[in-house]
């Protein structure tokens, strides 16, 4: 499984094609997640980019019943939404016109990785996420490491 990691500025180009960074397409074994991408839009909104392979695994792995239920119907929408991408040979992607106004995007994006797949933000989005939450960074690195800490016997 993929781990993506980091933040990169792109561009939407004319004809909707994000190119998806080397160092992020790097983090993808084609043996494993495949060589394309699924795009989804996620919980807050914003598209997310998830390896072809790993997607599969995720929605194979959801209990599914031969009749109808109330949570099938609520996830008729994650499929209906869902849109299979390839990536041409310089790793960009074309960007489908309604996913991108679900999603409120623009031409300017970041790109962040977000462990097992890459979120696409609006950058001024970005940047105001940034600017809210780097002040306590220093107080969640801290309150993470307690609670690892507090897992398990301390270190020697």
């Amino acid at each position: 499984m993929a781990l993506f990691v980091g933040e990169f500025d792109q561009t939407l180009d004319e004809k909707r094609r994000l190119a998806v960074p080397a160092a992020l397409r790097e983090q993808i074994d084609p043996q494993v997640d495949g060589d394309g991408f699924f795009l989804v839009l996620g919980a807050d909104r914003h598209l997310w980019l998830y390896p072809d392979g790993y997607y599969r695994q995720l929605m194979s792995s959801l209990k599914r019943s031969p009749l109808p239920t109330r949570n099938g119907r609520k996830m008729s929408l994650l499929f209906a939404m869902a849109r299979q991408l390839k990536p041409d040979k310089q790793g960009r992607v074309v960007l489908p016109d309604k996913s991108l106004q679900r999603a409120d995007v623009d031409t300017e994006l970041t790109l962040v990785g977000h462990d097992d797949h890459i979120e696409i933000w609006p950058r001024r989005q970005w940047e105001a996420f940034i600017a809210e939450h780097l002040p306590t960074y220093g107080e969640t690195l801290l309150e993470m490491g307690d609670a690892l800490s507090s897992e398990g016997p301390e270190p020697a």
